[in-house]
């Protein structure tokens, strides 16, 4: 489940900026690349019109977020704007493949997002409000958020050099966001851990 999700997120952090301006989703990936996934269209009962938009939507999107970051922005102004693009093209490709679904598949989609982030969606602000996140624990969450951009930023510079492999960069990334995800759990108290996980709902695995 983490190695699928490592690829959804390699399409946001690709630019590979440090900007700390930009503010997190309340989706950390791509809607409709998690949307393209068999099971997951399975476990929402998705039918044959919503899966020809959402396969219309998706590859839209996956066009206009190459076209972003090839070529690879060079200078840290270039990858600042191109994050803020790409943040802003997730944004509206996220709501469009959204609108696609009904209101009960949109509840299940959320619960099945929250499973296959895990600990990452404590940097969406609507996660943050209904575990009852304080200021301070919003502020080591953010710490958290600035460090996990900068190692990407640096595994991916690592791999645009050619100095990693593309399976190498995934590996790198899986490991470092499971260590991330502990210690995002780790700030939590054991209630809200507790309201945490149950935002996952049924169990969904891919």
């Amino acid at each position: 489940m983490g190695r699928v999700f490592l690829s959804l997120l390699a399409c946001v952090v690709a630019a590979g900026s440090l900007s700390a301006a930009i503010v997190p989703s309340d989706h950390p990936g791509a809607v409709p690349i998690l949307l393209g996934l068999d099971k997951v269209r399975v476990a929402l009962k998705v039918d044959s019109l919503q899966r020809a938009v959402l396969d219309s939507i998706r590859s839209e999107y996956k066009s206009a977020a190459r076209k972003l970051t090839n070529p690879m922005p060079a200078t840290p102004a270039e990858r600042v704007a191109a994050e803020k693009n790409l943040v802003a093209l997730n944004e509206r490709y996220n709501q469009r493949a959204l609108s696609v679904l009904n209101d009960t598949q949109k509840k299940r989609f959320v619960q099945i997002e929250h499973q296959v982030a895990g600990a990452s969606m404590l940097y969406a602000p609507k996660v943050q409000a209904k575990v009852g996140l304080t200021a301070e624990q919003k502020k080591q969450v953010m710490g958290v958020h600035a460090a996990e951009k900068a190692y990407v930023a640096k595994i991916n510079g690592q791999f645009e050099a050619g100095k990693i492999s593309y399976h190498e960069r995934l590996e790198l990334l899986r490991s470092r966001r499971l260590s991330q995800g502990a210690s995002l759990l780790k700030l939590l108290t054991p209630e809200q851990r507790e309201a945490f996980l149950a935002l996952g709902g049924e169990k969904f695995a891919l």
